[in-house]
């Protein structure tokens, strides 16, 4: 599920370009996705503990459900087929409401006892499965599902008049409507979605539509059958009077599947040209990552009664206001991250959010590369640094505000796959994305940060152990003071200095992209910054007056700072300060003579007072170590004349 409305909100009014009618909508439409999944998810997680004896493997469930869009209650059976994991399984559990009623148990059609304590049922099997054994289970239940004051993930609404049913389970909401195994470890192999519901409604879920019939003269039955894996939170329905709009998608042998999208009437002609828009994506996607994951089914999108969207495998739900194309962008890509392979421990929902999130922006530098695609960027990145702290790796999987959190789950997830692109080049890059996807032992399965980073090492040559700590696992962002000064005409001295936003990272190593401007001339340069007050000198051939860090959005960096040239020294002289920023000692490096009338003011223009260690010909040694952390003014005077050089104290 996606996109969460942040405190920040950047206004920018877009035109439509490439025959798309919506432009970048970052960061408020990010905002709306995750809102939902927020709100869903805080009502879930704070009851949601479980002591279940995990000793089977989930193979298949078939579902018979009966349901009325106009009622907040559910009745029917799971059947469940299993392969014991345990060499003395003489009983099996499951997750399941403690206001649902589990009525009843049966193990090879014979009757077993069963008891629901709390969320969970413990069913006694009566015999003793040998380890490795395939065998089954049916549960009947029935009751209502809690609804937490209407919002939960068994939910009744309208639209209009008409009475709509959903489902949203992310990320242990299965268990408030089916007894289910609510973990990261085992996805079902398969299942059958069986739902009696009202004359006049339709049924939307996972997999391929088999058809209905009629059940009694009031009931229709709708029968679905997914044959891929899939995790608990991942099975959905939804039940109104659905108008039923399908397209295939034709993407070449393998590639070729339905497009089945589920509408409100009187919403459908609003909102399927934005299904439409989102074909091509479809392709770009395929081409970048491989073929859909679900081809042999189908993909589509069913209209629920809350903002945002969640990616329900094989159908996104989503919400009427969100039928926006970086909304349905983020959904379906999560059909590769997310439900192909999904995060195996929310501590790494950014494997999940952050792809997602950045697959956005790959739609919009794929229709608008010049325009929208450094729009979002630059917002993202404004985003991500309006505040210092915060990893991208979720520290406290308690607090549901945190495992959302719209900044670093999302966007700053999707700035740091931005910056390995760069690192690494974009062969590279996507090579490694569709190993990682590809992979055997992570495809339609589970994965860990640890496994994307092998992967992507793997593709890239690179040992990326610091770049993963850093903008993974630590926190903030670093700062740049780029300080130009002329060698001669056709060369220059870049002095590239960094301080960082959290204490948690001492330096953040990056190879940084320059843009150095003159004579109608210019050239991009690339520094392999490795430690602060790195000096580079680089030959133009041409004398520059201009330049610009980072000019296409590669990095998440803030309050950076370009100090060009010394042009208030007379030519042929420098006056250099390192370490910039400086812990207890600031040295000044110069030609300039003997200076004079040292002083050091703060940016207020109050004056500081400056101990002097040393006073040379060429060298000024001051002791700032009294001196309290932050950024400062050094004023020397030569020859009647004086000039002013900020500098940086940082502890």
């Amino acid at each position: 599920m996606k996109i969460c409305f942040t405190l920040l909100i950047l206004a920018i009014l877009l035109s439509a370009t490439h025959g798309f009618s919506q432009g970048p909508a970052l960061p408020n439409t990010l905002g709306k996705v995750c809102a939902s999944e927020k709100q869903n998810a805080s009502l879930l997680k704070a009851s949601h503990t479980t002591n279940l004896v995990n000793n089977y493997d989930l193979k298949y469930h078939r579902f018979r459900w009966l349901v009325d869009p106009a009622q907040p209650s559910i009745r029917g059976s799971v059947t469940s087929y299993f392969v014991s994991t345990a060499p003395d399984m003489s009983s099996i559990q499951f997750e399941l409401a403690s206001v649902l009623s589990a009525d009843s148990a049966y193990h090879h059609n014979f009757k077993v006892g069963v008891i629901h304590t709390g969320n969970l049922i413990t069913i006694g099997l009566g015999e003793i499965i040998p380890q490795g054994s395939l065998d089954s289970i049916t549960v009947y239940y029935h009751g209502n599902p809690p609804q937490d004051n209407g919002f939960g993930s068994f939910s009744n609404g309208k639209h209009g008049s008409v009475p709509v049913l959903w489902t949203l389970s992310e990320p242990y909401g299965a268990s408030d409507w089916w007894p289910s195994k609510n973990d990261l470890e085992d996805k079902i192999d398969s299942i059958d979605v069986f739902v009696a519901a009202p004359n006049g409604n339709k049924v939307a879920s996972n997999g391929v539509f088999q058809g209905e019939e009629a059940y009694g003269p009031n009931l229709t039955v709708s029968h679905w059958k997914h044959k891929y894996p899939i995790a608990s939170y991942l099975i959905a329905i939804a039940v109104t009077n659905y108008i039923v709009y399908s397209k295939d998608f034709i993407g070449g042998p393998g590639n070729t599947f339905p497009v089945r999208n589920y509408l409100y009437p009187e919403d459908s002609a609003r909102n399927i040209p934005p299904i439409i828009q989102l074909e091509p994506i479809i392709g770009h996607f395929s081409f970048l990552f491989g073929n859909y994951p679900f081809a042999l089914e189908k993909y589509g999108h069913c209209e629920f009664g809350w903002g945002g969207g969640m990616e329900h495998q094989t159908m996104t739900f989503i919400g009427d206001s969100s039928f926006h194309i970086e909304i349905l962008s983020h959904e379906l890509a999560h059909q590769w991250f997310g439900d192909k392979v999904t995060c195996g421990s929310w501590h790494d929902i950014w494997l999940n959010e952050g792809f997602a999130t950045y697959c956005a922006g790959l739609m919009y530098e794929f229709i608008s590369p010049d325009h929208f695609w450094p729009i979002w960027k630059y917002q993202n990145v404004s985003y991500i640094t309006y505040a210092p702290g915060g990893s991208v790796y979720c520290d406290d999987t308690t607090n549901v505000n945190r495992i959302f959190d719209s900044r670093l789950s999302y966007s700053k997830g999707a700035m740091v796959l931005n910056q390995l692109r760069w690192m690494m080049g974009d062969s590279a890059f996507f090579a490694g994305l569709r190993n990682y996807l590809h992979d055997p032992a992570l495809s339609y399965g589970y994965a860990l940060t640890a496994d994307f980073k092998a992967h992507m090492e793997a593709s890239s040559g690179l040992n990326l152990e610091e770049y993963f700590n850093n903008w993974i696992y630590k926190e903030g962002y670093p700062s740049y003071t780029i300080r130009c000064a002329p060698d001669d005409p056709a060369d220059i001295v870049l002095t590239v200095s960094q301080t960082q936003s959290d204490p948690s990272v001492s330096f953040f190593g990056m190879p940084l992209p320059v843009v150095l401007k003159g004579e109608n001339k210019d050239t991009l340069v690339v520094l392999q910054n490795t430690f602060s007050g790195q000096e580079f000198h680089i030959n133009t051939g041409f004398k520059v007056d201009s330049v610009k860090f980072d000019p296409d959005y590669w990095l998440i960096s803030a309050h950076n700072q370009i100090i060009l040239g010394e042009n208030d020294l007379p030519e042929g002289k420098h006056l250099r300060l390192q370490p910039n920023p400086a812990n207890d000692i600031l040295t000044v490096e110069h030609n300039l003579g003997k200076l004079k009338n040292v002083k050091i003011f703060d940016l207020s223009g109050k004056e500081q007072k400056a101990i002097i260690e040393e006073n040379q010909q060429q060298r000024l040694v001051l002791n700032v170590n009294r001196m309290i952390p932050g950024t400062y003014l050094l004023q020397v005077c030569f020859d009647q004349k004086c000039v002013r050089r900020k500098f940086i104290i940082s502890r």
